[in-house]
Parts: C-alpha cells; structure tokens; sequence
C-alpha cells in the first residue's frame, strides 16, 4: 500500500456500496430521493436546494464526497512517474500540499483533471476521474504502483464561512495557520482524520480524509459544535451541483468528453468524442501548465495551442429567463427548471441562424437568483456577439438571449 499508513478495508456494501457517512446521511434527510455517483449513492436534498447553497455561501455545510475516484500512486519512483503525465513541476509540490491539474494526452487533451496531494517523498494521492489504463500505458519500466483506493476512506467537505470555528472547536486546534491546498492530521470525534484546506464550492473550506468505521462520529463532532449546531447544514448532490457551477468547477463526461483509453470504460453517459474533448485552455485551465518543464504528456502540443491559439474557450454564461418564461407562457408551458443543473445533453448556442457553440450544467443559481451556466465558444468570439441559449426540451425549441462574461460566478474567498 506504500507509506501513506491510512487506509481502512473495503467499506461494506448494500444495494449501493456504503460510505462512511451513508448513516448520518441517511439519519439526517428529510426529504426523499438518492442520486448515484459510480457505485455509491447520495441523497438528492436534505432539505431544500436553496437552504443549502445559503448555507455554504453564508454559513457551513458538511457534504458527503467519498464517491471522488481515488487513485493511490507509490513507490521509489513515483514522482517522476507522475511528474512525467501532468503539467505541473511535481518538485514544486511539498509533502501535505496539494495541486490541481490536468492529465493530458499527447495531443494536449485531457484525460482527467483533479487534486493531487503529496502524501510523502514518494506517495501520492489523486482525486479524478479513473485512468488506470492510462496509467498502465505509460508507467514502462519505472518502479511505481497505483491502485484505485476510493472505497478505502471517506472524504467529508466542511464548507462555508463558519467553517474555521467549526473545525477549531470539534479539534481544540488553532488552524487559522493552516494555507490554501495543505493538510495535516488531526482528531475528531475520536479518530485520526487528515485535513485539507481545499474544496469544490469556491468558498473557504475543508475536506476532511476519514477511516471507514469514523464516519458517523466525525460527522457528528462537526455538527455539535456551538458554531455547527447554530449555522451547519448537510447538503445533497443537488444543491452541491449548483454550487460547483457557481464556482467554475468543471466535470468529466457533463462539460467535457474524457481523452484516453478510459474514456469509455469510466463514462458510459454524458459526452463522448472527439468533437467534445478539450484541452486545459479550452477549459480556462491554461494557468495550470508549466512550461519550464522540460517534458510532459501533451507538452507539444499544448505549446502549439499557446502559440496559435484554436478550439474553443470555456465563459460563464448568464441567460434571460425572463424572456424564457415568458416565450413558454405563450405556448401554455413551463420550462424545465426544476433546481437541478441539466447535465445533458448540451443545448445550442446561435447566433442568428447559425450554431457557434454549446451550453453545458445550465442551472438555476440561488447566490446569482438567474439562469446561469457554461459557454463553449470559438476562440475570438466576441463579448458583445448577440447569443441566443437554444432550450430543446421540446419539438418546438425556444431561443433566449444569453449573455458571456468571465468565471466564476462567484469567486472563491481563500484567505
């Protein structure tokens, strides 16, 4: 298993396979309906969406993350394992600090994107989408192993304003210390659990690494502190949709299709093909590619894109939904809006009479109280170019007007 001492054994399953949180979540909703997510299933809604992107905006939130893919990847060569797959100078990066990245093929697209944490010299951990194949390919002769480890410990999201006293007061530890992307051990409600200051939400926060029997009490610690029992709300898979989008954060299959040999091994829905994979600057990733690296997957022609700049660019989009309510009331209907981010398939983006683009996790924002989603435009194109969302929910589609500006939605407050 490497040096990273932590893992529990396989979580026990039932219909779904558990996750350490499945019974305080289970405790805790009081509303019906689980989403999927791989193997492991998540409540929809604990309460209402709108609660709970209140209170990750205004307060603290626990959100079950266990189902994230997690991917263990050690040994004596390790680092320049991975260090030859992403973008990022994995010298740069200490032990207890965490990266995000892209993995990229060699015609600069993207496999997976995600966190990768350095546990020590030569143990790492990367929360993305699966790539085992990808890997298999390119580890050759180097002396290293990898092993998907995301049924072995849970993580647990502690999200919002409120969510330094929170920790402070279930820890008795002072972490106003503790840096943007590091971690460190601590114990709550009894058991040892390594804390990160990261997250999926764009607003300060944690995510806590749990052995599989601690779930419950970890999350109880969380929730029966003073600041917890007055401000904290668990949220589903609904509302975190929303506040992902909110944040700017993108996922595999829904905004983009996955490069790579297991591309369709890990997606079998959503988007697939090569009309739909894009490269770290097609995603507004560009920032996460280091090109003082002598050599890494991709790093040909992701240089050819920065020199000669194609494809497509990933903006924030805002649509009227004024005018979208008001054109299905004159036809006696109701747009689909239901507080759940549309997921697919992606909806045209016109110009006059002519497709330049697509809409993907087009949702409704209750931070932003407007129709928000993702824009995928040509390189070049205009702000002030007159856009019209294509809503086809029907055989008769709407065209509202739909406007472009710069993610995020909300920006992340880190400090």
């Amino acid at each position: 298993m490497g040096d990273f001492a932590f893992f529990g054994p396989p979580v026990a399953g039932r219909l779904f396979t558990e996750t350490p949180f499945s019974g305080a979540a289970r405790r805790a909703a009081q509303r019906g309906g689980w989403a999927q997510w791989g193997d492991q299933a998540l409540p929809e809604r604990f309460t209402e969406p709108q609660e709970e992107v209140a209170a990750t905006r205004q307060a603290a939130m626990v959100e079950d993350k266990s189902p994230l893919g997690k991917i263990h990847i050690h040994g004596p060569d390790a680092a320049e394992f991975v260090n030859r797959l992403i973008p990022r100078d994995v010298d740069r990066i200490a032990v207890d600090h965490a990266n995000y990245t892209p993995w990229c093929d060699d015609r600069g697209k993207i496999i997976v994107e995600g966190l990768l944490f350095r546990l020590s010299e030569t143990d790492f951990m990367v929360t993305a989408g699966q790539m085992d194949r990808w890997l298999a390919e390119r580890q050759g002769s180097l002396d290293a192993a990898f092993e998907d480890v995301t049924d072995r410990f849970g993580i647990l999201a502690l999200q919002g304003p409120d969510a330094l006293a929170i920790l402070q007061e279930a820890t008795g530890a002072d972490w106003g210390d503790l840096r943007f992307s590091r971690g460190r051990a601590a114990e709550v409600g009894g058991a040892g659990v390594h804390v990160w200051r990261t997250g999926f939400t764009g607003v300060m926060g944690y995510e806590l690494w749990v052995p599989p029997g601690a779930g419950t009490d970890v999350w109880d610690a969380l929730v029966v502190t003073p600041t917890g029992q007055s401000s904290i709300k668990p949220v589903g898979h609904t509302a975190q949709d929303l506040v992902r989008v909110e944040a700017g954060m993108v996922l595999p299959a829904i905004d983009y299709a996955r490069a790579g040999p297991d591309a369709v091994q890990a997606h079998g829905y959503g988007l697939a093909g090569e009309e739909f994979e894009r490269s770290p600057f097609e995603l507004n990733l560009g920032r996460f590619v280091d090109f003082d690296k002598a050599a890494f997957a991709g790093r040909q022609a992701l240089l050819s894109e920065q020199e000669n700049p194609v494809g497509w660019r990933l903006r924030a989009m805002q649509v009227d939904s004024a005018q979208l309510m008001s054109a299905f009331s004159e036809r006696g209907e109701v747009p689909m809006i239901d507080g759940r981010v549309r997921r697919f398939p992606p909806m045209a983006l016109a110009a006059g009479d002519a497709q330049v683009g697509w809409a993907t996790s087009v949702g409704w924002s209750w931070t932003l109280n407007q129709l928000i989603g993702f824009a995928h435009v040509p390189v070049g194109l205009s702000d002030e170019r007159e856009l019209n969302l294509v809503w086809d929910q029907t055989k008769a589609p709407v065209s509202v007007p739909a406007s472009l500006s710069d993610l995020p939605f909300v920006k992340p407050k880190r400090v």
